[in-house]
């Protein structure tokens, strides 16, 4: 908590050489009980250039962050707080890697990432991650938070059109 205090407070010259020492190893601490949380402040806090190397490994170590609760927590914290070209990026190779984006919607930190992937997500990419959602939609409503990214994904249809049931039936 010092380091995240820190992180927070201090200008980011005086913090500069610790936020280096967490940077050379951010996959082991993003899949750490308590250093995830540390990445994560660095992400929402520190300039610019520290935000785009931690997406970076991120985006080298998605299948083994993804797979990590801890992980997941710190790509839904790239999500958030990465350098917005840097956030596209991250999404569309969420999108890329097989079975990735159904198994984060179904986890705990996870779904907060899917649900951020979404709303970074435009055109082809955003059809075919909705389409991909919506082909698990009965496994994912089985689980705590997966019927949470199907509500959202049902919401954000009903959005677009407000008649939905009239929609469906072609009307």
């Amino acid at each position: 908590r010092i380091i995240q205090r820190l992180v927070e407070q201090c200008h980011p010259k005086q913090v500069q050489e610790l936020v280096e020492k967490v940077l050379k190893d951010v996959t082991a601490l993003s899949r750490h009980p308590y250093g995830n949380y540390v990445v994560q402040h660095i992400l929402e806090h520190a300039s610019d250039e520290h935000r785009r190397r931690i997406v970076q490994v991120v985006v080298k170590d998605i299948r083994i962050l993804g797979a990590e609760p801890q992980g997941c927590a710190v790509v839904s914290a790239a999500l958030s707080y990465g350098l917005d070209d840097d956030r596209s990026a991250l999404a569309q190779i969420l999108l890329r890697e097989p079975g990735l984006l159904v198994f984060l919607a179904s986890t705990r930190h996870g779904h907060v990432a899917a649900l951020r992937m979404l709303d970074l997500l435009v055109g082809k990419e955003l059809e075919d991650a909705r389409n991909r959602l919506q082909a698990e939609a009965e496994s994912l409503r089985n689980c705590r938070y997966g019927r949470i990214v199907v509500d959202y994904l049902e919401q954000s249809d009903s959005t677009r059109c407000p008649w939905r049931a009239a929609c469906r039936a072609g009307a």
